[in-house]
């Protein structure tokens, strides 16, 4: 791990952790508001937050992890975990999405009697305030860091949506106020089901394409065509320091690309040239793959 990249995960745990410090105290109010006000658009917001919650916690767990770099239990890096916890998200959306929708046809079979939008409009706000101060606060780190990591990237994109979500909740629950103050309290119901709906649909369009996209990553994918060249270029300008190649391992192992060689060598060859051999391969390869893991398999050229 370079120096940037330890500097841009201690800042993303920061991050992770004031997401989570600031998001905790705003789930409890959205459960109470939740119940007081009767509406769905709030609880549906509110399970999505204690799902973050856990999702953030996790994270925190992860780049702590990451940051100690245990290439003993970690021989293949930890580009994996960065994937995992997307999926595990996305999974848990996709499930919550379910449950929401079973509730919001029980409510459309049985509609509520009233329901209180104008306290929803408070939760709406802290949420709008927190989102803009936590959008501002990652895009700083993604200009600070331009080849940053997959997870200060997905951080980004998430708490982009966020905001603009939040908007548009904020937008609806207005309407349904509004509704709701001049005696149209079906109307104002039907309002907050339709957002609800909108809201869980939405969650579970974005869940799906995390879905695919970290699933696919969790799988182990050999390298492309282009990144294969790169190694061969690599293998060709040292063709004089050793005798021969014999198996070539590559794969991309999450967001991290992992290679192992094996080389010949004559029987005289020193440990000291193998391994500054090994350290010009690493270094070359370096310069076009930005995460890798990099193996030598010395083997010794029978006589």
């Amino acid at each position: 791990m370079t120096p940037n990249d330890a500097q841009e995960y201690k800042d993303l745990k920061r991050y992770v952790f004031w997401l989570v410090a600031t998001l905790a105290p705003l789930v409890a109010i959205n459960i109470a508001i939740g119940i007081l006000s009767d509406s769905l658009t709030i609880f549906i917001i509110a399970a999505e937050g204690v799902i973050s919650l856990t999702l953030h916690s996790f994270n925190i767990a992860m780049i702590t992890i990451i940051q100690r770099r245990n290439a003993f239990n970690f021989p293949y890096g930890t580009g994996k975990l960065e994937n995992f916890s997307s999926f595990l998200y996305s999974l848990t959306i996709i499930l919550l999405t379910a449950i929401i929708i079973n509730s919001a046809l029980n409510r459309y079979l049985n509609p509520p009697e009233t329901i209180n939008l104008g306290l929803a409009q408070i939760t709406m706000v802290l949420a709008i305030i927190r989102a803009w101060v936590m959008v501002a606060w990652i895009s700083r780190l993604c200009r600070r860091y331009s080849d940053h990591s997959p997870m200060t990237h997905s951080y980004y994109v998430d708490l982009k949506l966020t905001l603009i979500l939040n908007l548009s909740v904020f937008a609806g629950l207005l309407l349904g106020f509004g509704l709701f103050s001049m005696g149209h309290v079906r109307a104002a119901v039907t309002v907050d089901l339709i957002l609800g709906l909108s809201v869980v649909l939405y969650m579970f369009y974005c869940a799906m394409g995390v879905l695919v996209k970290n699933f696919r990553s969790l799988i182990d994918l050999p390298l492309p065509e282009a990144d294969q060249h790169k190694i061969l270029k690599a293998l060709a300008e040292d063709f004089d320091h050793y005798e021969g190649i014999g198996n070539v391992y590559t794969q991309l192992s999450g967001s991290t690309r992992f290679v192992q060689m094996e080389l010949v060598f004559k029987e005289k060859t020193t440990v000291e040239e193998i391994e500054s051999l090994r350290m010009r391969l690493e270094k070359k390869l370096g310069e076009h793959f930005r995460k890798m893991v990099f193996h030598l398999v010395p083997l010794v050229q029978k006589p």
